[in-house]
């Protein structure tokens, strides 16, 4: 066993502090020790969260190069601290680091690994290296990192995507360097992007950047599981042209479970935004109101779990600009499966703006599937069944050669779909070899549907294909899953932020009903428009089928068609 034991307490500069139950006391404790630390190590990171529901116990700062990643934990304990990257947010299957500081400045540190709920075990290869630590009255401070790929079998790898970091702390010192006593409930699991790209602060802002909010007003029904607002907006004259540089989520406290996403919209047909402004509309379905038809143009997407997102300084949507939107619809979906009473919510986005404009304009393209019925069909008792949207060359041709362009340049991603869906992608298929995938998250989590920044701007050419890849894990399911809006159906949606902005804003398909057919068995498909019977006898069909795995096969085989490539993905 390697005895990882670290006596480095001179390299963290004690604080003194005076004992006080005052609040802003406290907070200003916490934020002194947050900059002598820093300032001691002469450290810079890039990211951090709190990883506690309070946001008030926990905090974790971060920065990774190509190769290795550091973390900072700053934790409202003088006991020992852990922390470790989940497969699922559960501790069986983690890979753990725990450290205390005793009081005589010594601080043990050691690399663990768990197979069940229980003391995690000392890994015989210590693979995680400490590198600062210290405390100071009220807080622990450890300061570690590691290389991104690790090949130990108890390890985890960290890659791009969701990652589930767990937490956990204690009030008391363990009484000997590799114990540990139990927890209890100050323990906790949150999703990050932990390879998300440059982080921002406020300290990046410019100096003239203003804000402009977007928020709702309305109690929301409790005898509806499925409710999605839409609510219209006027946008204020700013007397020229200004490019939106980030947006941020405003959830309403107490909220967080309510609010599944927010998305706005501008529209093609040009609307009196006096007449609409603020006007709202519930619906228990996703569906436009018949005035707002035409508003279907994403220009921002949040989605629960997700924080907000800073642009390239190249880069800004646009504003009040020239043939720019003087109307905007915000949609809310709210998921209220308890049926809480007595909501009143007044969530919404807000833009950051500058009159310093940049030197493109942001285009935001949505790829995947059409959520309607049987355009989407996920049969029950699935391990990894896979959705394909296709975004055809003919199309993004057309667009490029309107904006007199060869290429886009693609700056992020964003994921969105439901309950069942596992893993996510954007693949990129040109002359028939398919290049590193656009995006990949390989542990997604419904809960966390955040925007990413890509590491480095990819291009897309004339002739390429973009392929939306959705996997879903239906296991738990007794019947077959439809596409639709409620968070029981599915979705499967990619969205590319780019520049220059192109006017093509959705770039999707869907699986004929003949495929889905002749899977079960049909021989022959006879088609009718009327709406009584559209649809219907595919319905009854996928309702009375014995689902064997053999039969899910066939029918992924036939979904999941869209051109043959030469895969070059490792």
């Amino acid at each position: 066993m390697v005895n990882n034991h670290f006596a480095i307490s001179s390299l963290f500069c004690p604080v003194t502090t005076r004992d006080t139950a005052a609040f802003w006391t406290s907070v200003w404790i916490v934020a002194a020790v947050t900059v002598t630390f820093a300032t001691c190590l002469e450290a810079t990171f890039t990211h951090s969260a709190y990883l506690d529901a309070a946001h008030e116990k926990y905090f974790l700062q971060w920065r990774h190069t190509e190769e290795n990643i550091t973390f900072r934990v700053e934790v409202a304990t003088l006991g020992y601290v852990g922390f470790g990257i989940s497969p699922t947010g559960d501790m069986t299957g983690s890979d753990i680091v725990t450290g205390f500081v005793t009081e005589q400045g010594d601080t043990f540190f050691y690399d663990r690994y768990a197979t069940a709920r229980a003391p995690p075990t000392v890994d015989a290869s210590q693979d995680w290296t400490l590198e600062a630590s210290g405390e100071n009255g009220t807080h622990t401070f450890l300061q570690f990192s590691r290389n991104l790929v690790l090949c130990d079998d108890t390890d985890r790898s960290i890659k791009a995507g969701t990652t589930r970091v767990i937490w956990a702390c204690h009030e008391q010192d363990p009484p000997h360097d590799t114990a540990l006593m139990y927890h209890g409930e100050t323990r906790g699991a949150r999703s990050l992007m932990l390879l998300d790209g440059t982080g921002h602060t406020d300290r990046d802002m410019p100096a003239d950047v203003q804000k402009l909010d977007f928020r709702n007003d309305y109690a929301i029904p409790e005898n509806r599981v499925t409710n999605y607002l839409y609510r219209g907006f006027k946008i204020p004259d700013f007397g020229g042209k200004k490019h939106v540089i980030a947006f941020e989520p405003i959830v309403q406290p107490g909220h967080e479970s309510l609010v599944h996403h927010m998305f706005l919209y501008a529209c093609l047909k040009d609307l009196d935004p006096d007449m609409y402004d603020g006007v709202q509309h519930l619906r228990h379905y996703r569906g436009f109101p018949a005035d707002w038809n035409s508003c279907r143009i994403t220009v921002i997407a949040w989605d629960v779990g997700g924080t907000g997102t800073h642009y390239p300084e190249n880069v800004g949507m646009s504003l009040g600009g020239p043939g720019d939107p003087k109307f905007l619809l915000m949609e809310t979906h709210y998921n209220n499966p308890q049926h809480k009473k007595g909501i009143k919510d007044n969530s919404g986005l807000r833009l950051l703006y500058t009159s310093n404009l940049r030197e493109h304009d942001l285009g935001f393209m949505q790829l995947g599937m059409e959520a309607i019925g049987w355009t989407q069909i996920i049969p029950p008792g699935s391990q990894a069944f896979v959705s394909v949207g296709t975004c055809y060359p003919d199309c993004l041709e057309k667009a490029m050669e309107e904006a007199s362009i060869d290429k886009v340049n693609v700056i992020g991603v964003h994921f969105h779909a439901h309950l069942a869906a596992r893993k996510m992608r954007i693949r990129h298929v040109r002359n028939g070899v398919e290049l590193p995938w656009l995006g990949n998250d390989e542990n997604f989590d419904f809960n966390f549907q955040q925007t990413v920044r890509l590491q480095e701007e990819r291009q897309i050419l004339k002739g390429d294909y973009l392929i939306a890849e959705c996997t879903y894990n239906t296991t738990d399911r007794k019947k077959v899953t439809y596409g639709g809006m409620s968070t029981q159906d599915e979705m499967c949606l990619g969205h590319i932020l780019h520049y220059p902005r192109l006017t093509l804003r959705r770039c999707k398909s869907n699986p004929h009903e003949s495929a889905y057919l002749a899977a079960l068995g049909a021989t022959g498909v006879t088609f009718s428009k009327a709406k009584n019977v559209y649809g219907r006898n595919l319905r009854k069909l996928l309702h009375t089928v014995t689902w064997t795995e053999e039969l899910r096969q066939k029918l992924q085989v036939r979904t999941k068609r869209w051109k043959n490539v030469n895969s070059q993905h490792s």
